[in-house]
């Protein structure tokens, strides 16, 4: 007899290599892997790839189902697929997350772990965070677009209601705009679970790339970002919070509506951007170099001249002069040692 599906992993992926280290680490470190399904997107006539879900599948009890699209043109639209794959989901499972093939599992069991916040509610209507972020406070919903919780675990019930991961970049800051417009009905509302036995290697965004890509999803990170926050997202967002509280409770009759200043937030803070993502010491922190930044972003020009600068100022040594965040001069002479 077939076990039923409980867990629900989705992701997207082009890396054959990745893939197979991503499956690997999941049901080397899973307690029951018949009871885990993965649900990946991959490209219209990737070979590679359909030749290495066969052979995992041949290995690990054909524990993954896939989709072909040709949505993806660029990273930009890496989402697309997404919402297709929750249509696929198997009607038994319990819990879903949408993953990165970067990702690695490290905790032993960590199914169990979740699978035993079942019915923690008795609407059964919450996230389990997991992430590197699952400790955060979120005071300002500009929060939720650059730090949200990347691997929560969301029930099924959540997903019965809310029918999509996201409409634009991304499903995890999509997800975590709606946590956040749900904590407005009150604390009763806030269903945010932290799980801290759960450890995972590879959360870093756009890690193992060359520094032209990075460079490319830059520029896509930053138009998706004001997508995401755009009044019409928002509203969305709001509007699936008040669906699952509405779920929760009938005490509360009336929608509490998102202002249109948003509009006006967002537009003002394009002038100082990275202040208000969280990036007090970036190198671009004035309003002249915000204003350079924004053309940069929408004149795809440049790219060669600036790749030039970036690999000169790292011959000699001088990136630490010029990039004054130490993490993100660090992220940058990675990528160029691993080219």
């Amino acid at each position: 007899m077939t076990q039923k599906k409980l867990i629900s992993i989705h992701l997207n992926s082009n890396n054959s290599d990745n893939f197979e280290k991503f499956i690997f680490s999941l049901v080397e470190s899973a307690e029951n892997i018949a009871s885990i399904e993965v649900l990946v997107s991959i490209d219209l006539g990737d070979n590679l790839m359909k030749d290495s879900i066969n052979k995992l599948n041949s290995k690990y009890l054909n524990i993954i189902n896939y989709i072909e699209t040709d949505l993806i043109k660029t990273f930009a639209d890496a989402w697309k697929p997404l919402n297709l794959l929750l249509k696929e989901t198997s009607p038994s499972v319990k819990f879903i997350s949408c993953m990165s093939d970067n990702l690695r599992f490290k905790t032993k069991g960590w199914d169990k772990i979740i699978l035993g916040y079942d019915n923690y509610y008795k609407d059964n209507i919450f996230r389990i965070r997991c992430s590197k972020y699952k400790n955060e406070n979120y005071e300002d919903i500009w929060d939720c677009g650059y730090k949200p919780d990347a691997y929560s675990f969301y029930s099924i019930a959540w997903f019965k209601i809310i029918k999509i991961w996201n409409p634009c970049i991304g499903p995890d800051s999509f997800q975590e705009c709606i946590s956040f417009y749900m904590k407005n009905y009150g604390d009763n509302f806030n269903r945010n679970l932290i799980e801290n036995n759960i450890q995972f290697e590879g959360e870093e965004v756009s890690s193992g790339i060359n520094l032209k890509t990075r460079i490319q999803r830059t520029r896509i990170y930053y138009k998706a970002f004001f997508r995401l926050m755009s009044y019409k997202n928002q509203i969305m967002a709001s509007d699936k919070a008040y669906e699952l509280v509405s779920e929760i409770s009938d005490i509360y009759k009336s929608k509490i509506f998102i202002s249109k200043k948003l509009i006006m937030t967002n537009f003002y803070r394009r002038f100082n951007f990275f202040y208000y993502r969280g990036s007090p010491n970036h190198i671009i922190n004035s309003k002249i170099k915000n204003i350079t930044f924004f053309l940069w972003c929408y004149i795809n020009i440049f790219d060669g001249l600036l790749i030039r600068i970036i690999h000169f100022l790292y011959s000699k040594n001088l990136l630490h002069k010029f990039i004054k965040n130490k993490k993100q001069a660090d992220q940058i002479r990675d990528i160029i040692n691993h080219e």
